[in-house]
C-alpha cells in the first residue's frame, strides 16, 4: 500500500480525466491520474474537426498530448496501470483504488474510464464459473477455500496481499504472473510454505464441471493444465457491474448514474465523461463533465480542510 493520501485520484486519461486533472492540479491539490496507456477513444480518433479552437482540426493523439502536458504543468502525476477495484468502506477519511501497480489512497475519486463495458472482455470459462470457483476478491471469498488448492492470476501488490491472506485458509496457493518478474516481498509471501510463484505464465482457459477444476496456462511456449479448485483473477477483466455496481447506480448499459454535481452514492466519489449515463458522448461533453466533477471535488476538499 502506498501510504501517501492524494487529495484526488482520477481514473482515466481521456478528455474528462485530463480536464479534471488540470483543474484540481491548478488548485494546488495533490493529484494522481491512473490511465491505461495507449487505450481510449480520444487516442483512436484520427481527426477531430468539431473541438473549439482548432479550425483546421486536430488528431486525437495530438489533443491528448496537449491536455496531458497541461495537467503535468499543474503538478498532476500519471500512472499507467490496470484498475482492479476499490475499497470505499474501510476508511472514512479516504478511498482505496486498487491497481496492478499497487493500492493508492485519495480523499476524493473521480471515475472517468470511458464508455461503459457491461460486456467487457472475459477469458474463456471466466463467466461460466463466476461464483463457482472464479472470484475477484480473496479477502471476500477466502474463507471458502479451506483446505483447497487455489490460484491467483495477475501482477502487483494487490495479488501479493490477497495471497498472504489466503495462507490462513488454503491448502496450496499458486500465483501465475503474466510477466517475467513478480515484484513483491517474496520471502514474506513464501514463508508459510504454501505459496508457489510461477512467472511468465498466461491464463488461456478455466475448465471444470460444476465448479472450477483446472487452469490452462501457457508457459515458455507450451500449454499445461494445472489443477485448481479456485481461481482469483486480477487481470482487469471485470465489467462495469462487477467494478462499480457495489457502490454506484448503473443503467442498462453499465454506465454510472450520477446525481447533482456528478456525485455518485458514496461521498467523495464522482463520475465524468463517457462512463456516465447520458445521451451525447463527445469530447466537448467529456471536458464539461471533467470541469464539473473537478470543481465539486475542489469544494469538497476545501470544506474539509
Amino acid at each position: 500500500m502506498n501510504e501517501k493520501i492524494y487529495d484526488v485520484i482520477i481514473i482515466g486519461g481521456g478528455p474528462a480525466g485530463l480536464t479534471a486533472g488540470i483543474y484540481v492540479g491548478r488548485s494546488k491539490l495533490s493529484t494522481l491520474i491512473i490511465e491505461s496507456e495507449g487505450i481510449g477513444s480520444l487516442l483512436m480518433a484520427h481527426k477531430i474537426d468539431n473541438y473549439p479552437g482548432f479550425p483546421e482540426g486536430i488528431s486525437g493523439k495530438e489533443l491528448y498530448t496537449l491536455m496531458k502536458k497541461q495537467a503535468e504543468k499543474f503538478g498532476a502525476e500519471f500512472l499507467s496501470a490496470t484498475l482492479l477495484g476499490f475499497d470505499v468502506y474501510s476508511d472514512t477519511e479516504s478511498k482505496i483504488v486498487k491497481t496492478d501497480k499497487g493500492n493508492f489512497k485519495a480523499k476524493v475519486v473521480i471515475i472517468a474510464t470511458g464508455t461503459g463495458k457491461n460486456g467487457n472482455k472475459k477469458l474463456k470459462g471466466e463467466e461460466e464459473f463466476l461464483g463457482k470457483g472464479v472470484s475477484y476478491c480473496a479477502t471476500c471469498d477466502g474463507a471458502f477455500t479451506k483446505n483447497l488448492n487455489v490460484s491467483l492470476l495477475g501482477q502487483g501488490e494487490e495479488v501479493a496481499e490477497e495471497a498472504l491472506f489466503l495462507t490462513k485458509f488454503s491448502k496450496t496457493i499458486k500465483i501465475f504472473v503474466n510477466e517475467k518478474e513478480f515484484k513483491c516481498h517474496k520471502d514474506t509471501l513464501t514463508a508459510s510454505g504454501k505459496v508457489e510463484i510461477i512467472t511468465d505464465a498466461k491464463l488461456l482457459e478455466i475448465k471444470g464441471g460444476e465448479y472450477v477444476e483446472e487452469l490452462v496456462i501457457e508457459k515458455d511456449g507450451e500449454t499445461k493444465n494445472y489443477p485448481s479448485d479456485f481461481a482469483f483473477l486480477y487481470l482487469g477483466t471485470k465489467n462495469n457491474t462487477e467494478m462499480y455496481g457495489e457502490f454506484a447506480d448503473l443503467d442498462n448499459q453499465g454506465n454510472i448514474v450520477t446525481k447533482d454535481g456528478l456525485k455518485i452514492n458514496i461521498e467523495g466519489m464522482y463520475a465524468a465523461g463517457d462512463i456516465r449515463s447520458g445521451v451525447v458522448r463527445q469530447v466537448t461533453t467529456a471536458v464539461a463533465d471533467g470541469t464539473v466533477a473537478a470543481m465539486e471535488a475542489i469544494k469538497e476538499i476545501l470544506k474539509k480542510k
